[in-house]
Protein backbone atom coordinates (compact mmCIF):
# COMPACT_ATOMS: atom_id res chain seq x y z
CA UNK A 1 0.00 0.00 0.00
CA UNK A 2 2.96 2.25 1.09
CA UNK A 3 5.11 3.20 -2.31
CA UNK A 4 8.63 2.83 -2.08
CA UNK A 5 11.04 5.86 -3.33
CA UNK A 6 14.15 6.94 -2.94
CA UNK A 7 13.31 8.12 0.32
CA UNK A 8 13.47 4.33 1.49
CA UNK A 9 17.21 4.08 1.19
CA UNK A 10 17.73 6.47 4.03
CA UNK A 11 18.73 4.63 7.15
CA UNK A 12 16.53 4.06 9.98
CA UNK A 13 18.72 4.36 12.29
CA UNK A 14 19.58 7.92 11.17
CA UNK A 15 15.76 8.17 10.57
CA UNK A 16 14.69 7.62 14.45
CA UNK A 17 17.74 10.00 15.66
CA UNK A 18 16.19 12.70 13.14
CA UNK A 19 12.42 13.41 12.75
CA UNK A 20 12.59 15.98 10.92
CA UNK A 21 14.43 13.73 8.20
CA UNK A 22 12.31 13.43 4.99
CA UNK A 23 10.90 10.52 4.89
CA UNK A 24 10.89 9.53 8.38
CA UNK A 25 7.19 9.33 8.83
CA UNK A 26 6.07 6.03 8.20
CA UNK A 27 3.28 7.05 6.54
CA UNK A 28 3.28 7.54 2.91
CA UNK A 29 0.49 8.32 1.15
CA UNK A 30 -0.80 7.22 -2.88
CA UNK A 31 0.39 10.20 -4.82
CA UNK A 32 3.67 9.24 -6.05
CA UNK A 33 6.82 11.20 -4.54
CA UNK A 34 9.10 13.92 -6.37
CA UNK A 35 7.84 13.35 -9.74
CA UNK A 36 5.96 17.21 -10.10
CA UNK A 37 9.03 19.03 -7.80
CA UNK A 38 11.88 17.55 -6.35
CA UNK A 39 11.86 19.88 -3.83
CA UNK A 40 7.93 18.49 -2.74
CA UNK A 41 7.44 14.92 -2.04
CA UNK A 42 4.06 15.18 -2.52
CA UNK A 43 2.62 18.26 -4.42
CA UNK A 44 -0.23 18.23 -5.18
CA UNK A 45 -1.46 16.56 -1.89
CA UNK A 46 0.41 19.71 -0.45
CA UNK A 47 -0.86 22.35 -2.37
CA UNK A 48 -4.30 20.99 -1.66
CA UNK A 49 -4.47 22.72 1.70
CA UNK A 50 -4.40 26.19 0.28
CA UNK A 51 -7.97 26.46 1.52
CA UNK A 52 -7.08 26.30 4.96
CA UNK A 53 -5.03 29.50 4.34
CA UNK A 54 -7.78 31.51 2.15
CA UNK A 55 -11.05 30.71 4.02
CA UNK A 56 -10.17 31.24 7.26
CA UNK A 57 -9.45 34.91 7.52
CA UNK A 58 -12.89 35.37 5.61
CA UNK A 59 -14.84 33.65 7.98
CA UNK A 60 -13.41 35.17 11.04
CA UNK A 61 -14.25 39.10 9.24
CA UNK A 62 -17.95 37.76 8.58
CA UNK A 63 -17.83 36.25 11.94
CA UNK A 64 -17.09 39.61 13.47
CA UNK A 65 -20.90 40.80 14.43
CA UNK A 66 -21.35 37.06 16.03
CA UNK A 67 -17.98 37.81 17.71
CA UNK A 68 -19.11 40.64 19.29
CA UNK A 69 -22.32 39.59 20.90
CA UNK A 70 -21.12 35.87 22.08
CA UNK A 71 -17.69 36.12 23.47
CA UNK A 72 -16.61 32.49 22.97
CA UNK A 73 -13.69 32.69 21.27
CA UNK A 74 -14.82 31.18 17.97
CA UNK A 75 -12.18 32.59 15.68
CA UNK A 76 -9.91 30.57 17.80
CA UNK A 77 -11.22 27.96 15.79
CA UNK A 78 -10.35 29.10 12.41
CA UNK A 79 -6.92 30.01 13.27
CA UNK A 80 -6.02 26.64 14.54
CA UNK A 81 -7.25 25.36 10.97
CA UNK A 82 -5.17 27.37 9.45
CA UNK A 83 -2.54 25.33 11.74
CA UNK A 84 -3.44 22.44 10.53
CA UNK A 85 -3.03 23.84 6.84
CA UNK A 86 0.84 24.72 8.15
CA UNK A 87 0.99 21.33 9.69
CA UNK A 88 -0.42 19.23 6.77
CA UNK A 89 1.49 21.37 4.33
CA UNK A 90 5.14 20.85 6.16
CA UNK A 91 3.99 17.31 6.30
CA UNK A 92 3.39 16.29 2.70
CA UNK A 93 5.86 18.20 1.43
CA UNK A 94 8.66 16.15 3.40
CA UNK A 95 6.84 13.36 4.75
CA UNK A 96 8.91 14.04 7.73
CA UNK A 97 7.55 11.90 11.23
CA UNK A 98 7.20 16.10 13.05
CA UNK A 99 5.42 16.96 10.01
CA UNK A 100 2.86 13.94 10.31
CA UNK A 101 2.58 15.11 14.38
CA UNK A 102 2.30 18.97 13.72
CA UNK A 103 -0.79 17.30 11.09
CA UNK A 104 -2.30 15.47 13.45
CA UNK A 105 -1.99 16.98 17.00
CA UNK A 106 -3.32 20.45 15.14
CA UNK A 107 -6.32 18.36 14.39
CA UNK A 108 -6.74 16.93 17.82
CA UNK A 109 -6.78 20.48 19.36
CA UNK A 110 -9.19 21.96 17.11
CA UNK A 111 -11.71 19.51 18.27
CA UNK A 112 -11.10 19.90 21.58
CA UNK A 113 -11.54 23.70 20.95
CA UNK A 114 -14.85 22.73 19.85
CA UNK A 115 -15.80 21.08 22.88
CA UNK A 116 -14.41 23.67 25.27
CA UNK A 117 -16.36 26.52 22.86
CA UNK A 118 -19.66 24.75 21.79
CA UNK A 119 -20.52 21.52 24.35
CA UNK A 120 -23.51 22.63 26.20
CA UNK A 121 -23.65 23.16 29.94
CA UNK A 122 -26.37 20.27 30.30
CA UNK A 123 -23.86 17.65 29.07
CA UNK A 124 -21.59 18.76 31.87
CA UNK A 125 -20.82 17.99 34.99
CA UNK A 126 -22.32 20.38 37.72
CA UNK A 127 -19.42 21.56 38.82
CA UNK A 128 -18.53 22.20 35.43
CA UNK A 129 -21.67 23.68 34.80
CA UNK A 130 -21.28 26.56 37.53
CA UNK A 131 -18.02 26.85 36.55
CA UNK A 132 -17.26 27.12 32.64
CA UNK A 133 -13.79 27.54 33.02
CA UNK A 134 -12.75 24.80 34.96
CA UNK A 135 -14.22 22.44 31.89
CA UNK A 136 -12.12 24.44 29.60
CA UNK A 137 -8.93 24.32 31.38
CA UNK A 138 -9.68 20.52 31.65
CA UNK A 139 -10.09 20.56 27.69
CA UNK A 140 -6.38 22.49 27.12
CA UNK A 141 -4.91 19.87 30.24
CA UNK A 142 -6.55 16.82 28.02
CA UNK A 143 -4.97 18.18 24.41
CA UNK A 144 -1.71 19.16 26.40
CA UNK A 145 -1.37 15.42 27.69
CA UNK A 146 -2.25 13.58 24.60
CA UNK A 147 0.60 16.02 22.28
CA UNK A 148 2.76 14.39 24.87
CA UNK A 149 1.97 11.38 24.41
CA UNK A 150 2.13 11.51 20.56
CA UNK A 151 5.81 11.88 20.68
CA UNK A 152 6.29 8.67 22.47
CA UNK A 153 3.31 6.67 21.45
CA UNK A 154 2.03 8.42 17.56
CA UNK A 155 -0.98 6.59 18.00
CA UNK A 156 -2.14 8.24 20.68
CA UNK A 157 -3.41 10.98 19.05
CA UNK A 158 -5.65 8.75 16.57
CA UNK A 159 -7.16 7.01 19.86
CA UNK A 160 -8.21 10.51 21.09
CA UNK A 161 -9.60 11.53 17.99
CA UNK A 162 -11.87 8.85 17.68
CA UNK A 163 -12.68 9.54 21.15
CA UNK A 164 -13.78 12.61 20.43
CA UNK A 165 -15.25 12.48 16.92
CA UNK A 166 -17.99 10.58 17.53
CA UNK A 167 -19.86 12.58 20.45
CA UNK A 168 -19.58 15.46 18.17
CA UNK A 169 -21.01 13.94 15.67
CA UNK A 170 -24.04 12.58 17.56
CA UNK A 171 -24.34 15.81 19.30
CA UNK A 172 -24.49 17.88 15.86
CA UNK A 173 -27.09 15.18 14.46
CA UNK A 174 -29.50 15.54 17.63
CA UNK A 175 -29.74 18.78 18.32
CA UNK A 176 -29.84 19.71 14.39
CA UNK A 177 -33.16 17.08 14.36
CA UNK A 178 -34.78 19.42 17.68
CA UNK A 179 -34.45 22.27 15.18
CA UNK A 180 -36.92 23.87 13.04
CA UNK A 181 -34.46 25.82 11.12
CA UNK A 182 -35.15 24.61 7.68
CA UNK A 183 -31.91 26.43 6.43
CA UNK A 184 -29.55 25.27 8.98
CA UNK A 185 -31.00 21.70 8.47
CA UNK A 186 -29.91 21.58 4.96
CA UNK A 187 -26.55 22.91 5.92
CA UNK A 188 -26.40 19.82 8.11
CA UNK A 189 -27.33 17.23 5.36
CA UNK A 190 -25.03 19.20 3.25
CA UNK A 191 -22.11 19.34 5.58
CA UNK A 192 -22.17 15.30 6.73
CA UNK A 193 -22.74 14.83 2.80
CA UNK A 194 -19.00 15.87 2.10
CA UNK A 195 -17.42 14.14 5.24
CA UNK A 196 -19.24 11.36 4.51
CA UNK A 197 -17.55 11.73 1.05
CA UNK A 198 -14.36 12.67 2.17
CA UNK A 199 -14.11 9.83 4.01
CA UNK A 200 -14.59 7.86 1.58
CA UNK A 201 -12.66 9.16 -0.54
CA UNK A 202 -9.63 8.90 2.29
CA UNK A 203 -10.45 5.18 2.82
CA UNK A 204 -10.43 4.86 -0.86
CA UNK A 205 -6.78 6.22 -1.05
CA UNK A 206 -5.60 3.93 1.59
CA UNK A 207 -7.28 0.84 0.53
CA UNK A 208 -7.01 0.72 -3.00
CA UNK A 209 -3.57 2.68 -4.02
CA UNK A 210 -2.53 -0.02 -7.11
CA UNK A 211 -5.63 1.03 -8.59
CA UNK A 212 -5.55 4.48 -8.34
CA UNK A 213 -1.73 3.79 -9.68
CA UNK A 214 -2.85 1.63 -12.34
CA UNK A 215 -5.17 4.45 -13.95
CA UNK A 216 -3.02 7.45 -13.09
CA UNK A 217 -5.02 8.74 -10.80
CA UNK A 218 -3.52 8.62 -7.49
CA UNK A 219 -4.58 12.41 -6.11
CA UNK A 220 -7.73 11.27 -4.15
CA UNK A 221 -5.91 12.83 -0.87
CA UNK A 222 -6.17 16.09 -2.12
CA UNK A 223 -9.71 15.60 -3.15
CA UNK A 224 -9.94 14.48 0.62
CA UNK A 225 -8.11 18.27 2.01
CA UNK A 226 -10.61 20.44 -0.42
CA UNK A 227 -13.87 18.65 0.93
CA UNK A 228 -12.75 17.78 4.94
CA UNK A 229 -11.86 21.49 4.98
CA UNK A 230 -15.57 22.80 3.91
CA UNK A 231 -17.11 20.08 5.82
CA UNK A 232 -15.36 21.31 9.18
CA UNK A 233 -16.19 25.01 8.16
CA UNK A 234 -19.62 24.38 8.09
CA UNK A 235 -19.44 22.45 10.95
CA UNK A 236 -17.98 25.13 12.64
CA UNK A 237 -20.52 27.00 11.91
CA UNK A 238 -23.73 24.40 12.61
CA UNK A 239 -22.17 24.46 16.31
CA UNK A 240 -22.14 28.08 16.60
CA UNK A 241 -25.69 28.26 15.75
CA UNK A 242 -26.99 25.24 17.96
CA UNK A 243 -25.10 26.12 20.79
CA UNK A 244 -27.21 29.75 21.01
CA UNK A 245 -30.36 28.27 20.67
CA UNK A 246 -29.43 26.04 22.98
CA UNK A 247 -28.53 28.47 25.56
CA UNK A 248 -31.88 30.72 24.35
CA UNK A 249 -34.23 29.58 21.15
CA UNK A 250 -35.24 32.96 21.45
CA UNK A 251 -32.13 34.27 19.61
CA UNK A 252 -32.92 36.28 16.74
CA UNK A 253 -29.62 34.67 15.30
CA UNK A 254 -29.57 33.60 11.44
CA UNK A 255 -27.84 31.63 8.78
CA UNK A 256 -26.49 33.49 5.59
CA UNK A 257 -24.22 32.90 2.39
CA UNK A 258 -21.38 34.82 1.55
CA UNK A 259 -20.85 35.77 -1.50
CA UNK A 260 -24.55 35.04 -2.54
CA UNK A 261 -27.48 34.68 -0.23
CA UNK A 262 -29.60 33.37 -3.48
CA UNK A 263 -27.14 30.63 -3.41
CA UNK A 264 -26.11 27.19 -1.31
CA UNK A 265 -23.04 26.85 -4.13
CA UNK A 266 -19.58 27.64 -3.67
CA UNK A 267 -20.70 30.39 -1.17
CA UNK A 268 -19.79 30.61 2.84
CA UNK A 269 -22.47 30.28 5.70
CA UNK A 270 -22.08 32.67 8.27
CA UNK A 271 -23.83 33.72 11.09
CA UNK A 272 -25.47 37.25 12.04
CA UNK A 273 -28.27 38.37 14.32
CA UNK A 274 -31.31 40.17 13.00
CA UNK A 275 -30.19 43.74 14.54
CA UNK A 276 -26.71 43.56 14.07
CA UNK A 277 -24.60 45.74 12.42
CA UNK A 278 -20.60 46.18 12.20
CA UNK A 279 -20.87 49.43 14.34
CA UNK A 280 -22.69 47.67 17.23
CA UNK A 281 -21.26 46.43 20.00
CA UNK A 282 -24.31 46.58 22.44
CA UNK A 283 -24.58 43.94 25.06
CA UNK A 284 -27.42 41.15 25.08
CA UNK A 285 -28.21 38.84 27.35
CA UNK A 286 -29.34 36.10 25.76
CA UNK A 287 -26.33 35.93 23.42
CA UNK A 288 -23.84 35.25 26.77
CA UNK A 289 -20.41 34.34 27.26
CA UNK A 290 -19.62 30.77 26.56
CA UNK A 291 -16.08 30.87 28.12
Amino acid sequence: MYLTTDLSKINLGQIKKNPFQPGSSTVDWCEPNYVVSEYIAEFWNTVSNIFFFLIPPIMIYLFRPYSKRVANGIAILWILLIVIGIGSVYFHATLSLVGQLVDEISILWVVTAGYALFLPDVYLPQSFRVQRHRFVYSCIVFAIIITGLSFVYPYANAFALMILCFPTISFIVIHLRRSDNARIKRLGLHCFCLWAIAVTIWICDRMLCPLWLSISFPYLHAFWHVLIFFSSNEGIVICGYLTIKQQNPQANLHLHFWPNEQSNWFTLPYLKFHDDSDDDDSDNISTKSII
